[in-house]
């Protein structure tokens, strides 16, 4: 059935909703895509609640669950002016959650379920739109990447945005159509801005794809969701209840203003130089995170899918939507003044559009498909190319488990590859996992204490509470200072930190795997514990 057809069907309500040319297949009945879609979100959650207690803490997840259990509402008008939303997700998560659940998981269950629910959403859009095949090489290709995978577990902000992204873009096809998924749409868009400010991007890219294709259905559907989207911001940020407009502006300069905060123009390495808001990241630094931290073969799926999406960009309206979406975040970043810190995570949404261009690129064949027999040659070696990279990109995910964010793909030799030309091999403390707690705990005496340099304060707070980090730590603390604790991220080191690494051999040092070689040898130092000399 050609694109005409496809319109029709528009038209007329009758058959399959997309309004794309059909890829692979084509387009799969409503009853069918709903049973993938559930599916889908079924196997996500099962593999990310499976793997959420091996991954430790991310670097602001402590702040996130803190938060979140505050009986006040420490969000929109305070500190950075992070919005309400992803505190919701994670203190529903935990109220839900069996007793007998470990504290951290139960704070990682609703961002979780949210996403699974959002992967089956991409599912369902992706197998009525396109096909079966792109519907499932996305939601494999959404899971594979390793650092969107870490995410993904987090008790913290950019999970829920990706999610809340994704539900926008999933609800807005019927939205085109019934005023009533308009008012869907509208609570979805609406979340998505209530988790993080980056999520006010994401109504760029269906006003641009309204406007570039002039196409009077999307036009209704943003007349009714933006103001719902509006609303829906306003209705989960109580502080902006008795003062909309001064509390909406106090929002906006928290955002914005982050230079002028203590504590908040937070620097980074790229390529050996350090960059913070007084010295931008180059343009190019957002296709650079893409291009050596998504893996190769989703990388190249990816890039079929977007080649032939922009080829035939006048009749393909379904697949130019999904680019628009994974570009607006990358040129935003690119722009001066935008926060250079947090490696990927600030384009984190691009990835899961990467994810679902990729999905087309699998499902783009070399040529048409036999209505019966064997396939051909060419399907036969298409099949197993799109087998072969979801397979080396789950073998990455595998290798560089459960430390998924010191992941660096080949095109940059791997984490090795990437320490020797001046990234940095761990940001976010997630190597602070129970490896180094346990030999903290017992290497660390009554009476001594362990320093962590630029150290996630709320993080070992907690870890404390739960038990699992017994040693003394808090710098108010009457004891002797044994061990100080370093994060390899050079844009946190200090003079003193430099010359402690200069000068001292670690007692410990923490990286993910010493075997394998090459880029596949990821004996990179991750975290080094030192001992501190008393004199």
């Amino acid at each position: 059935m050609g694109c005409a057809g496809s319109v029709r069907m528009l038209v007329t309500g009758k058959g399959p909703d997309c309004f794309t040319e059909p890829l692979g297949t084509g387009p799969v009945p409503r009853a069918r895509a709903a049973r993938r879609a559930v599916i889908a979100a079924v196997v996500c959650w099962g593999v990310l609640m499976s793997t959420a207690s091996r991954l430790s803490m991310g670097w602001d997840e402590g702040n996130a669950i803190r938060r979140a259990a505050s009986a006040g509402w420490p969000y929109t008008t305070v500190r950075e002016g992070h919005p309400a939303f992803y505190g919701l997700v994670i203190a529903a998560g935990r109220l839900v959650s069996p007793s007998w659940v470990a504290p951290l998981v139960a704070a990682r269950l609703g961002p979780v379920t949210l996403f699974s629910i959002a992967a089956g959403a991409m599912c369902y859009r992706l197998a009525r739109e396109f096909s079966a095949r792109a519907a499932w090489v996305a939601v494999a290709a959404l899971v594979l990447q390793p650092r969107l995978f870490a995410h993904a577990h987090f008790a913290s902000i950019d999970g829920p945005l990706v999610s809340g992204w994704l539900l926008a873009w999933a609800t807005f096809a019927p939205a085109r159509r019934d005023g009533r998924w308009s008012i869907v749409w509208g609570i979805a868009l609406g979340m998505t801005l209530s988790t993080k400010a980056t999520g006010w991007m994401a109504p760029v890219g269906f006003v641009v794809w309204a406007a570039v294709y002039r196409d009077r259905p999307s036009l209704r559907a943003l007349a009714i969701g933006l103001p719902l989207a509006l609303a829906t911001f306003w209705a989960l940020n109580p502080p902006l209840w008795r003062e909309p407009i001064d509390g909406f502006l106090t929002f906006w300069r928290l955002n914005l203003g982050r230079a002028n905060q203590p504590g908040l123009n937070i620097s980074t390495q790229f390529f050996g130089r350090m960059y913070n808001l007084d010295h931008p990241l180059p343009w190019y630094n957002t296709l650079v995170w893409t291009g050596i931290t998504v893996p190769i073969g989703i990388l190249s799926l990816f890039l079929l899918g977007l080649g032939r999406v922009v080829r035939r960009w006048r009749t393909d309206r379904a697949g130019m939507l999904l680019a628009m979406h994974w570009a607006v975040l990358l040129v935003v970043r690119a722009l001066p003044g935008t926060p250079p810190h947090d490696a990927e995570r600030l384009i984190l949404p691009s990835f899961a559009f990467l994810a679902a261009l990729a999905g087309i690129g699998a499902a783009a064949r070399p040529h048409a498909a036999p209505s019966r027999g064997s396939p051909t040659v060419g399907h036969v070696l298409a099949t197993a190319s799109v087998l072969f990279c979801l397979a080396s990109s789950g073998l990455s995910l595998l290798w560089y488990a459960p430390q998924w964010l010191s992941y660096y793909n080949l095109a940059i030799g791997g984490l090795p590859g990437a320490a020797s030309a001046g990234m940095e091999p761990a940001y976010y403390w997630d190597a602070f996992d129970a490896e180094v707690v346990a030999w903290l705990n017992a290497h660390t005496r009554p009476g001594e204490k362990v320093v962590f340099a630029a150290g996630p304060g709320e993080n070992l707070a907690l870890l404390r509470r739960w038990g699992i980090l017994r040693c003394e730590y808090r710098a108010k603390a009457e004891a002797v200072p044994r061990w100080r604790v370093i994060q390899h991220r050079p844009s946190a080191w200090t003079p003193q930190d430099r010359r402690l690494m200069e000068q001292e051999e670690a007692a410990f040092v923490k990286v993910i795997r010493r075997t394998g070689w090459g880029p596949w040898r990821l004996d990179v130092p991750l975290i080094g514990v030192y001992a501190v000399r008393n004199e």
